[in-house]
């Protein structure tokens, strides 16, 4: 029988993370670079401020840019895989903005950080779903077949509120966390037909959960959070990048720009 795994069997692999941490990009970079005045000095700012500096800098087409994201994330997981001592913890990190696959994770379930995060991704998975289907009016019936059970949001509370006002959902999630979620992501919807903020405002708020791993002195959780970190940093990078290279706006690029770990 194998020996159960201890957190002070993560001694080496969180101190190592906590070097990488040391690199992470913070928010503020990617708003400075959206306003860059061009896309070199946007690349200029975000390859200043990371580890892979002379890489982004050879970036030059959006070609070469998802070539070099795809680099950057194999070489993440990479290391990831060779830090988790529990690899059922590193298909756990693989599948976790993939809720549906996620489900039959029920193992981890004794493990609270790990359990929390489950929950988390469940209720804001079915809050969109409950979104998209009441703006474009779906019946009931197809937010019912969608809904993902396992989340601490009861499907009942979803349906006795299908023909209310959307805005009126709010006070059934005063009791959360997503209550600002609900209140900002809507009220941009209605103003801009656009879900944007509420994208962002998930985005958020699965940060802010992670932000608790940082407490954890030794064992995985470390390690999930910055594999997930460092993940949404890179999607944050190809947001800003490409959107440079595209000449897009610079106040469309910063909606988009959720807070990172740092």
């Amino acid at each position: 029988m194998a020996a159960k795994i201890s957190p002070l069997d993560y001694v080496f692999a969180v101190g190592r993370i906590k070097a990488l941490e040391n690199y992470l990009i913070p928010a503020r970079v990617f708003r400075e670079a959206a306003e860059a005045p061009d896309f070199k000095r946007a690349v200029e700012l975000i390859s200043e401020a990371g580890k892979t500096t002379d890489r982004l800098r050879e970036v030059k087409t959006p070609a070469d840019l998802e070539a070099f994201l795809e680099a950057e994330q194999a070489a993440l997981d990479a290391t990831l895989e060779e830090l988790f001592l529990d690899k059922k913890l590193y298909d756990f990190y693989q599948q976790a903005d993939e809720v549906v696959k996620a489900v039959g994770s029920a193992f981890l379930l004794d493990e609270p950080f790990f359990r929390n995060f489950f929950w988390l991704k469940i209720d804001l998975a079915n809050l969109k779903i409950y979104l998209r289907c009441r703006y474009v009016g779906r019946p009931a019936s197809q937010f019912e077949e969608s809904f993902i059970s396992g989340g601490r949001l009861e499907k009942k509370i979803f349906l006795d509120n299908y023909n209310s006002n959307l805005e009126d959902f709010a006070q059934f999630l005063k009791t959360t966390s997503y209550e600002q979620l609900w209140r900002q992501g809507l009220n941009f919807l209605q103003a801009q037909d656009s879900f944007v903020v509420f994208e962002r405002e998930i985005e958020n708020l699965v940060m802010d959960y992670l932000q608790s791993a940082k407490k954890v002195t030794f064992g995985p959780e470390p390690l999930f959070a910055y594999g997930l970190a460092r993940r949404q940093e890179l999607k944050l990078i190809r947001l800003v990048v490409l959107g440079q290279m595209l000449n897009i706006p610079a106040f469309l690029l910063k909606e988009r720009i959720s807070q990172t770990y740092v």
